[in-house]
């Protein structure tokens, strides 16, 4: 009789029954209402107007509210088991009972869990036996049921012991349930945080690199949202089972140690009590740097983030454990916080830990990753077009990995150069081009860097890179087509004038395929790095949907005169024959091009202005098309007007690139 007493006490679950049992009747009536009841009436719907189409998986029915229900109704039943805890009264009434902690505590859990199973097997067996009558047989079979079932007990279980957990820390309903999801984002939250500060003291660092690596698959309730296409893997599922149990252990421990009188206290252990304070000024402090560093720029702005944010994160926190606005006289603390994270900061600022010098020995790489952009080395397959699970279209894309020794060893030689240069290319305010490296070291590891830089600056060691057979080839991937027996089409798709131009003679496809690639082969630094606009975009179709596109540049010239031999250049790209004028005015002082265009309502302004010239000759329209580029700080703003269109495209174009006479014209 004394061990049936101390494992069960009657009175304990009738009052939970009455106290919580509404949480364990709501959840099942939204469960219902979610799953069985909409495919109900999706069914009864279902007629030629109103098709239903069955999803592969039960999370891809309201899977908004499964997320929300979810996430919802294991705190709810965290919070009210325990709520005695949070009240004094009650705390000391309960604690008075000649009942052990861990009976009490162990008690409230399995009531938590049989509240939470109970609705999911009802509405289990629900589906099971709507599958009977319904035409849904993948659906509601009892495999998808059953991993439903699972995963949904899973993520309700883990939900409810993170909840106890954090209310075994907190004294105050409000504040578990807001630290019970902080809980769930804040690894995340604070690493991508931390990241994205850390760039504005490391020369080369790239938190975009690091918060790219899928971190959102951490967030349980972004996780599960995903699972209608990607289900938990085993690692996953150990985990939150490995989770699940170190909560409840860990909150077993500490409602055993937890004292009674700590109701309705912010925190109710003494010694997390500065965790709790420090933490909170720590992530103010970090928003509030990011957000004035990223708006604002400048490490003036940055800093003063950094201060108003830690001030009021630590004013703040230091209210909720006191219960009090009258904190003012706790300024010490703060003091303190300030002098950790200035050393922190400084130690970052002098690269104390060797991150902006280390770069790897010639010896040690295996190959590297380079690209202009973050997102291109990130970006390591080809990817594919899907509708209903089938591959419809594959494109054959750039690469940006290499692996011979004499590229290898060019691209060394410019990131030694950009390291050597750090400190001027740190004073200067702003950059419009960047590059990035992503060394494979053989050992396994992996070093990236990613930096803003003036590309005209580093012509001499971009020539070695970019005019060697391995990048010409990963970057033109048309040079490796040597075979085109497959190819269906070329297309020419003019952007601008919204013509194009379709090559289906195998013989013509043949001549223009080969002159292409003596264009691209035949391109000089200069060329390929050049910021002239591109005239158009060129299509390779080949057989069983596969696609090349790449651009025609305006260095291209072999496959332009042989358009023009063939009476189709003007459908191929736009002519000064497709203008009816242009406008020049001086980009002065030399600003972001659409920055002064917004500014001056150069779209509406333009013929009124009379700071502009008018071009209507031909032959100076077509020098201006074939110099116009894409550097939006150039010297001069052009507004082309196609006869067709009344609204201005606007291109930029530097001072040496014009014709004297347009020149002598300027103002």
């Amino acid at each position: 009789m004394k061990l049936k007493t101390s494992l069960f006490n009657r009175g304990i679950f009738i009052q939970n029954v009455r106290q919580v049992g509404w949480i364990s009747l709501g959840y099942l009536l939204c469960l219902l209402f979610s799953l069985p009841l909409q495919l109900l009436m999706a069914y009864t719907r279902d007629n030629e107007y109103h098709q239903f189409i069955p999803p592969k998986s039960l999370w891809e029915v309201s899977i908004e509210f499964q997320v929300l229900m979810t996430f919802t109704f294991p705190v709810l039943f965290a919070i009210f088991l325990f709520r005695y805890m949070q009240v004094k009264l009650s705390s000391d009434f309960t604690h008075s009972l000649p009942i052990k902690r861990e009976q009490l505590y162990n008690q409230h859990i399995l009531f938590g869990l049989l509240g939470l199973i109970t609705p999911v097997l009802i509405t289990s067996v629900s589906l099971l036996i709507l599958g009977q009558f319904l035409p849904y047989n993948e659906l509601l079979s009892f495999s998808s049921v059953f991993n439903w079932t699972m995963f949904s007990l899973l993520f309700a279980v883990f939900v409810f012991l993170a909840g106890v957990f954090v209310g075994m820390l907190s004294g105050m309903s409000i504040l578990q349930a807001a630290l019970t999801y902080i809980l769930f984002v804040f690894p995340v939250g604070i690493t991508m945080l931390f990241y994205s500060n850390l760039e504005f003291y490391l020369f080369g660092f790239s938190a975009t690199y690091y918060i790219n690596q899928k971190f959102e698959n951490i967030i349980p309730f972004i996780r599960i949202s995903q699972l209608e296409q990607n289900p938990l893997t085993t690692i996953e599922i150990v985990v939150y089972l490995l989770l699940s149990a170190s909560f409840y252990l860990c909150a077993l421990l500490a409602y055993k140690k937890r004292p009674t009188e700590t109701a309705t206290q912010a925190i109710a252990f003494a010694a997390l009590r500065p965790v709790f304070k420090y933490g909170v000024t720590f992530c103010t402090m970090l928003v509030g740097g990011l957000y004035f560093g990223s708006v604002q720029g400048g490490m003036g702005w940055t800093i003063f983030g950094y201060i108003t944010a830690a001030l009021l994160g630590y004013y703040l926190a230091t209210m909720i454990l006191e219960k009090t606005w009258r904190v003012l006289a706790k300024w010490k603390g703060y003091l303190g916080f300030l002098i950790v994270v200035t050393i922190l900061g400084v130690s970052f600022q002098l690269d104390a830990f060797g991150f902006e010098k280390r770069i790897p020995n010639i010896e040690e790489i295996q190959g590297v990753h380079f690209g202009d952009s973050i997102y291109q080395i990130l970006d390591q397959d080809r990817f594919y077009h899907y509708y209903d699970g089938e591959r419809m279209e594959e494109y054959i894309e750039p690469k940006y990995h290499y692996n011979q020794s004499g590229t290898i060893k060019s691209i060394l030689s410019l990131h030694e150069q950009i390291i050597k240069e750090k400190n001027q290319l740190k004073k200067t305010a702003s950059q419009t081009d960047s590059v990035a490296f992503r060394y494979h070291l053989k050992n396994g590891k992996e070093l990236v860097r990613h930096y803003q830089i003036p590309m005209h600056a580093y012509q001499k060691h971009y020539r070695e890179i970019v005019e060697s057979p391995e990048y010409k080839q990963n970057q033109f991937p048309i040079l490796e087509v040597d075979d085109i027996t497959s190819l269906k089409r070329i297309t020419i798709n003019s952007y601008r004038t919204g013509q194009q131009v379709r090559i289906i003679d195998p013989q013509e496809l043949a001549e223009f395929h080969q002159l292409l690639k003596a264009d691209i082969s035949n391109q000089t630094t200069e060329e390929m790095l050049d910021e002239l606009y591109w005239w158009s975009q060129i299509e390779y179709e080949f057989e069983q949907n596969k696609y090349l596109h790449l651009t025609w540049k305006k260095s291209y010239t072999q496959i332009e005169d042989w358009l023009d031999k063939k009476d189709l250049l003007s459908q191929a790209r736009v002519t000064a024959a497709d203008l009816s004028h242009a406008y020049i005015i001086k980009n002065d002082p030399n600003r972001n091009m659409y920055d002064f265009i917004y500014e001056n309502r150069l779209e509406d302004t333009l013929d009124e202005r009379e700071d502009v010239i008018k071009i209507s000759d031909p032959a100076e329209l077509q020098e201006l098309l074939n110099q116009s580029g894409g550097n939006h700080t150039d010297d001069y703003i052009i507004g082309f007007y196609l006869s067709s269109n009344s609204y201005p495209e606007f291109e930029s174009i530097s001072r040496e690139h014009l014709p004297n006479s347009i020149i002598n014209k300027l103002p």
